[in-house]
């Protein structure tokens, strides 16, 4: 098979007799290589759809994951009710598992290729399930921590930023509209990281002064960056562009300060920090959640937003 990108699917829209327009793919047995389960064009036979059941993943060719968003799209209904079905009879961690393990390739994939249409508007249907896993009546703080990543990757690191901001945005009573376009806005905060140099993304310990220099453009490179992918919601933008504005003024691109800053950025850039205390680098252990709040309200109170740190905590303690 062809050198190509893969993307991970939701299969259990997949029913017997369904005549699919993308070729089914699943891993070899080495995991190193994809192979062809079944052919576009055929109908799923009964045999197959028992054996899907029973496989852990499959995946479409980027080439063709546009026409796996059309076949999502036009059983929309029938989905949505089969999403349903099945958070009732599997555990609601196995589920929200499946939905990360699922980010983490779609992310992975965005990264690696940032201007590709696709990936991007799989990321959309990320967000969509970061914010339905967390509006899921079985939903916790205790078991969305025990899914998330604790070690740092530019991708698993976007994931968790958007699950903690799409959480404190669901306990400060955002909507939905708006706890998707706050989980768009973190989930792509880093993109603009995909335009620097991977040794100093990637460098273990202190950056110099120069590199620090050109770290510091990743939010305005992220911002182009949406833009050239047809972002125009400015929530979502301001979002990318100013999450490491601070408080005092003194973060960047512009030195914005106080409520000058917008909320979504705010939000985006205190879990963008929680994160970052709460996962484990080659140069440091990880803190626990406690540590990192504690460590964010007295140590940080002139950087971050006092008022979101206070109810990220009561969340945490609630939940």
């Amino acid at each position: 098979m062809a050198p190509s990108k893969y993307i991970l699917i939701k299969k259990d829209i997949i029913q017997e007799d369904m005549i699919l327009l993308f070729d089914l793919l699943i891993t070899t047995d080495s995991k190193k290589e994809m192979k062809l389960f079944k052919q576009k064009a055929f109908p799923i036979t009964k045999e197959e759809k028992n054996i899907i059941s029973t496989i852990s993943a499959m995946y479409v060719a980027e080439l063709e994951y546009d026409k796996y968003q059309q076949f999502c799209r036009s059983i929309e209904n029938d989905s949505a009710e089969l999403v349903a079905e099945i958070t009732n009879y599997i555990d609601f961690n196995t589920y929200a598992s499946e939905i990360y393990q699922n980010a983490s390739n779609i992310l992975n994939n965005l990264f690696s290729n940032t201007e590709t249409l696709g990936n991007y508007q799989a990321s959309k249907e990320v967000v969509n399930d970061i914010v339905g896993t967390i509006l899921h009546d079985d939903f916790t703080m205790k078991s969305l921590m025990s899914i998330t990543t604790h070690d740092y990757y530019t991708h698993t690191h976007s994931i968790n930023v958007a699950v903690y901001a799409v959480s404190l945005g669901s306990y400060m009573g955002l909507t939905k509209t708006d706890l998707s376009k706050l989980g768009e806005a973190a989930l792509l905060h880093d993109l603009g990281k995909s335009k620097i140099d991977f040794s100093i993304i990637n460098k273990n310990g202190k950056l110099t002064e120069g590199e620090f220099e050109v770290v510091k453009k990743h939010p305005t490179f992220g911002y182009m960056v949406g833009l050239k992918l047809g972002i125009r919601d400015q929530d979502v933008l301001n979002g990318i562009k100013y999450h490491h504005e601070k408080m005092d003024g003194t973060g960047y691109p512009l030195g914005l300060q106080g409520e000058r800053i917008p909320i979504f950025a705010r939000i985006v850039g205190m879990c963008d920090v929680f994160d970052a205390l709460t996962t484990r680098r080659s140069y440091k252990e990880s803190m626990s959640s406690f540590e990192a709040l504690k460590l964010m309200k007295t140590n940080m109170k002139n950087h971050l937003d006092g008022n979101l740190i206070n109810k990220m905590i009561i969340m945490f303690k609630e939940h």
